[in-house]
């Protein structure tokens, strides 16, 4: 459990970005992770397929937070593409331990470890979850 909860990790929960809900959005997605009761709610609002504003509210483990901080601080102008090949990536290495991310994404790697805590994997994944559902309601809405 030490690899889990390293000084790294636990510098991310405190970076959480985009902390403030937003009044109008396209659309607005709440996500819970059966296994450990960890929760997301957040707002989207998007333009050509990115998102162009975002707010969320997470309540999660250190390791949803985390997570959370990680991609968070990638959310504005995110497109499904990016978010499928990374949500892709990261599912690899929750299931593997091996990470493969673009420079840009290497930041999730501190999160290797997960892989044998299985666990912790909805928590992990429950950022990306969020980010899918806002594309596939924002999808729907169109």
């Amino acid at each position: 459990m030490t690899e889990l909860y390293n000084t790294e990790i636990l510098r991310w929960t405190t970076r959480i970005p985009h902390q403030e809900r937003l009044v109008a959005a396209d659309v607005t997605v709440t996500k819970t992770s059966r296994i450990c009761g960890s929760r997301i709610s957040a707002d989207a609002h998007l333009v050509l397929g990115r998102i162009k504003t975002f707010g969320w509210e997470v309540k999660a483990c250190a390791l949803g937070q985390a997570t959370a901080a990680i991609v968070g601080q990638h959310a504005i102008g995110l497109s499904e593409a990016e978010l499928a090949d990374i949500a892709a990536r990261f599912r690899t290495m929750v299931q593997t331990g091996e990470a493969n991310f673009p420079e840009k994404w290497k930041d999730l790697a501190l999160l290797a470890p997960v892989q044998d805590h299985p666990g912790r994997h909805g928590s992990v994944m429950l950022p990306f979850e969020v980010f899918e559902g806002i594309f596939a309601a924002a999808e729907k809405a169109e």
